[in-house]
């Protein structure tokens, strides 16, 4: 395939938010190269715009090869905050070494960098867990590339995405998604803590929505960051109550924030997760 047209990297493109967006460019009819070791993500896109690379980030060096690269979608890390505390060096280790990585490219390329940076990170302390910590510390690594080698790069801070293809990540998954696979089983919801922490949660098609206005706008003219949310949270009492099913309260646990809220959404969210939950149900 040739690169005469405007090319993209996807790192974790097979993943939840990350093949979604591949769907949505290669409609653009933009080609992509996805770089997904496929740990987590497994979706494929079927389209002639579309080049996988199933390996690590670190493992790629393709930037001798690729004569064009506009702009790079870093969305490959370890996510789920409940994971890393049981996993930290992993968690740590696979936010910062494909950033350095991203960052290498972007410099030879002299294209930006797009980062998947973490909601919580804005809500407390960097050392609240290791996932936080880790993104922390990614940040950091595009703030050196910018100042010395003048890489830019803009923030994508995502809030609670849920949607179709959700990541199964067993009792680490994301609340919507945990909650689903109870209700498949016939099994009782569970609560940690009093069910008043609030989140803010958005659908995966108005985050796809965002990010590609992002990349459409002109140079010069993008916002260092941009926070796709929908700046309406919901305490996970509300989602269980939503989903109609019976729940039991367990004890609390920790590293998590009590509040997450978007408070500048870039795009003005078109889906609420009261009545996707409600229609979802309606089909089981």
């Amino acid at each position: 395939m040739a690169f005469n047209m405007t090319h993209y990297i996807v790192t974790g493109g097979c993943g939840f938010i990350g093949s979604h967006l591949v769907e949505a460019l290669t409609e653009m009819e933009c080609y992509v190269t996805v770089v997904d070791d496929r740990r987590n993500g497994k979706h494929i896109v079927d389209s002639n715009y579309v080049q996988y690379l199933h390996c690590a980030v670190e493992d790629v060096k393709f930037e001798e090869t690729a004569p064009q690269v506009d702009g790079i979608i870093h969305l490959a890390n370890t996510p789920r905050v409940r994971l890393s505390m049981e996993e930290p060096a992993d968690s740590i280790m696979n936010n910062v070494g494909p950033t350095v990585a991203v960052c290498e490219w972007a410099r030879h390329w002299e294209c930006p960098v797009f980062f998947a940076q973490s909601s919580s990170r804005l809500q407390g302390t960097p050392y609240a867990n290791p996932y936080t910590f880790g993104k922390t510390l990614a940040e950091e690594t595009l703030r050196l590339y910018k100042k010395l080698y003048s890489v830019q790069s803009h923030l994508l801070y995502f809030y609670n995405v849920y949607g179709p293809r959700e990541a199964d990540y067993g009792e680490h998954s994301t609340v919507v998604r945990a909650f689903k696979n109870r209700i498949k089983n016939d099994e009782t919801l569970h609560i940690y803590g009093t069910g008043r922490k609030e989140r803010d949660f958005t659908y995966v098609a108005d985050v796809v929505t965002g990010m590609v206005k992002l990349l459409i706008t002109p140079e010069g003219k993008q916002p260092p960051w941009v926070h796709l949310g929908t700046g309406d949270p919901k305490t996970i009492l509300e989602i269980a109550e939503a989903f109609d099913h019976p729940f039991v309260f367990e004890f609390d646990r920790k590293g998590e924030v009590e509040k997450t809220k978007c408070e500048l959404p870039y795009i003005e969210a078109q889906f609420d997760v009261i009545e996707y939950i409600q229609e979802w149900k309606a089909r089981q």
